[in-house]
């Protein structure tokens, strides 16, 4: 009976409420060291963060003012608010060569507290919506891939931090709800006065499969912080995020990332597909190096989890997928703050923007380096006196199939001088500030091999163009920016068009994120089963996902093999049988044959004897020579 009462009075203790504050202390105060950030009202961004309904408002206008931009309801929460994702692509949901547009999606705010990742999430919007036709890197995933973002998973818990920006329960340690609510709303109201809900919720971030349930990582306490609730998927957000799937393409989805904070790191999970786990490590290097690699990389091993939804779009469809955790690495105080700990969570409003700026760009790499191969489409070799077009040859493609047309036709002559521009798939080259330069370690500003291999009846021959007189065009380009690279063709005096059977142009390069050529645009480069599909290699290999070297074009086509085989090596001659044993030899002694050795090793003796007399002679000079 006493336990009962116990229980009973307990429940009508109301849970400590505490206040975040620039700089005042006390029982019921956490002072952070800077000011405390609030949600504004705002569309357009700010120094700090902008409150979910102007988040919304934001993400309509968007859609308004974009026909690339699309609305779509995925879903509703707990407390039947609806959950939306916004569909980025043009319209015909097939890249410029004709294939079906690879997919990526990308998530946001699944653990409420997270304000970075709301404010990120629409920051790509914004940024993809800037750049639709910045006849770049923005135009070229615009056309090339299917992006989905959702900005706000969890929008009921996010709605609850933004009621009490500055208050929190629980204790200055561990805080719960109001601003610190990790969890969603199930079974819990929007007071903070109401006794015993404050811990309780999901966590939607242990609500998956394959691996729910099966860590200590994950709870079955409906008021630990990570509790996994009854079963996988149990929460409407989390089938909500499984059906943004759908609509980004199950089939061609190649690329996902799950937007939190904080510890500024990119992390994934390995599996037994080495050549996805390659890519997947490869993809966030790309990444992490736009930003001089300030973000960090971990992969865990295969076979285990916690629950996440990136282990979950892993597993499920074998492609990269991250957990990123936004800023700080370790809490408020690598900024100068005074508080530590979940400060982490609070970000001071100066370093918004920054970290905005940052992570766009390392999402447009990102998508850059999964939607599609460096590939060359075409070349033009002009007359540079008479500007006229000498050789025009130009893939064109049909199904995913590809086949080299000549439009122009003509010869090239050893006393001419010639442009040669190189036209390829995509922007291959890093801007900055309208100019080309390195990316980071990962290419140079140049990075271009070319020469031009020939065959005639007298043999083969090639002939190197110094490409260091070349230049990527940010004007005059075919498509987008850095899509040509031109220079000078100066042919040496033994050229000979006439006596020429083969002539083809050689070019070794990559684009800016190192990804070198497919070599056979004939059978163009997809994406399945968690890796590059007909990418070839130099010698025609499409299980390296690396490239090569490109000899594709070809100016005279004497119908040869692009791939030779190599020749091979001679085979051994083989050692002669032994000779037969003399005739009426038994084998049982062999003294003919033993004879035979003491006669050679006799006269080998005399020689040798012969030999250092005439040595040790002293008039022989021999050894003074």
């Amino acid at each position: 009976m006493i336990g009962i009462l116990i229980a009973l009075a307990s429940l009508s203790v109301p849970a400590q409420i505490l206040t975040y504050t620039e700089n005042e202390s006390g029982a019921d105060k956490i002072p952070l060291g800077y000011p405390v950030p609030l949600p504004v009202d705002s569309l357009t961004p700010v120094d700090g963060f902008r409150t979910y309904s102007s988040l919304s408002l934001r993400h309509q206008q968007l859609t308004e003012q974009s026909e690339n931009i699309e609305q779509h309801q995925i879903g509703s929460t707990v407390e039947q608010r609806p959950i939306w994702a916004y569909l980025i692509s043009d319209k015909n949901d097939v890249t410029l060569n004709g294939l079906s547009e690879g997919a990526a999606l990308i998530n946001g705010t699944i653990h409420a507290r997270e304000w970075q990742s709301p404010e990120v999430l629409t920051s790509h919007m914004e940024t993809l919506f800037e750049r639709q036709n910045d006849n770049y890197i923005g135009q070229f995933l615009h056309e090339n891939m299917r992006m989905v973002m959702i900005p706000v998973l969890n929008v009921d818990g996010f709605l609850q931090t933004q009621r009490y920006p500055s208050q929190v329960t629980s204790n200055a340690e561990t805080p719960r709800d109001g601003r610190m609510r990790r969890k969603n709303m199930r079974e819990v109201d929007t007071l903070l006065t109401t006794p015993n809900d404050n811990q309780k919720g999901i966590d939607l971030n242990r609500n998956n499969n394959p691996y729910w349930a099966t860590s200590n990582n994950s709870s079955s306490d409906i008021d630990s912080l990570v509790y996994h609730g009854t079963a996988p998927a149990s929460e409407p957000e989390t089938k909500a995020l499984q059906q943004a799937a759908k609509l980004a393409g199950e089939d061609r989805l190649r690329f996902y990332i799950d937007t939190h904070s904080f510890t500024q790191v990119y992390l994934t999970s390995q599996t037994t597909n080495q050549r996805r786990n390659q890519i997947t490590t490869r993809l966030a290097s790309i990444m992490r190096a736009v930003n001089d690699f300030k973000y960090t990389y971990s992969a865990a091993s295969s076979g285990s989890g916690i629950g996440t939804t990136e282990e979950y779009f892993t597993n499920t469809y074998d492609i990269p997928s991250y957990t990123l955790e936004l800023e700080p690495r370790n809490s408020a105080q690598d900024y100068g703050a005074i508080a530590g700990g979940h400060s982490g969570f609070i970000l001071p409003n100066a370093e918004v923007a920054r970290m905005r700026d940052e992570k766009d760009i390392a999402l447009l790499v990102g998508l850059y380096a999964i939607a599609q191969v460096p590939y060359t489409t075409g070349i033009k070799i002009k007359n540079s006196e008479t500007q006229s077009d000498e050789i025009v040859l130009e893939w064109r493609f049909n199904e995913g199939s590809g086949e080299l047309v000549t439009i122009t036709t003509g010869t090239l002559s050893p006393s001419t001088s010639y442009r040669l521009d190189i036209i390829f798939s995509k922007p291959m080259r890093w801007l900055k500030n309208g100019e080309v330069v390195d990316y980071s370690t990962i290419s140079k500003a140049q990075d271009i091999e070319l020469a031009l291999l020939a065959r005639s009846t007298a043999g083969e021959s090639s002939w190197n163009i110094d490409s260091e007189k070349g230049e990527w065009l940010t004007e005059g380009y075919a498509r987008y920016q850095t899509d040509t690279f031109s220079v000078p063709l100066e042919l040496t005096s033994d050229f000979d068009w006439a006596e020429l059977t083969y002539l083809a142009l050689e070019v070794e390069t990559n684009d800016f994120t190192g990804y070198k050529l497919d070599t056979n645009p004939a059978t163009l480069a997809d994406w399945g089963a968690g890796a590059w599909v007909n990418y070839e290699d130099t010698d025609g290999q499409t299980d390296t996902d690396s490239g090569g070297i490109d000899r594709s074009m070809r100016l005279i086509d004497d119908g040869s093999e692009l791939y030779s085989a190599p020749t091979p090596e001679p085979a051994p001659e083989p050692s002669p049988p032994p000779p037969p044993p003399p005739a009426g030899d038994s084998g049982s002694g062999g003294s003919p044959l033993l004879l035979e050795i003491f006669i050679l090793l006799g006269l080998a003796l005399i020689r040798l004897g012969s030999h250092l007399s005439s040595v040790n002679h002293p008039n022989n000079n021999a050894l003074f020579k």
